[in-house]
């Protein structure tokens, strides 16, 4: 959620640049540059951004395993472990 105090002028991030980058890298919340009064570009932390993207790609792999078992594609849990033990010589 964007907070107000987290919206600024490209012009103020132009002028502050360091100040932006250091209170982006300290909350790991995004800004939003407007130009013109009007929401332009968001800027983010290089380390919340890749956070960001593997709660994603997490939540993308989850809603493809729920397809896959909707469409009876999937393994049951006994099966697979037996599996993985089998293949890893597990005693």
């Amino acid at each position: 959620m964007i907070r107000a105090t987290d919206i600024h002028t490209l012009d103020s991030f132009r002028r502050k640049t360091k100040t932006h980058v250091d209170r982006l890298q300290s909350t790991g919340r995004p800004e939003v540059l407007t130009v013109n009064g009007r929401p332009s570009v968001v800027v983010q932390d290089a380390a919340a951004f890749d956070a960001q993207m593997e709660k994603m790609e997490t939540l993308e792999a989850l809603a493809e395993a729920v397809a896959q078992a909707d469409a009876g594609k999937g393994v049951d849990a006994r099966r697979a472990v037996r599996k993985l033990i089998d293949e890893l010589k597990i005693k």
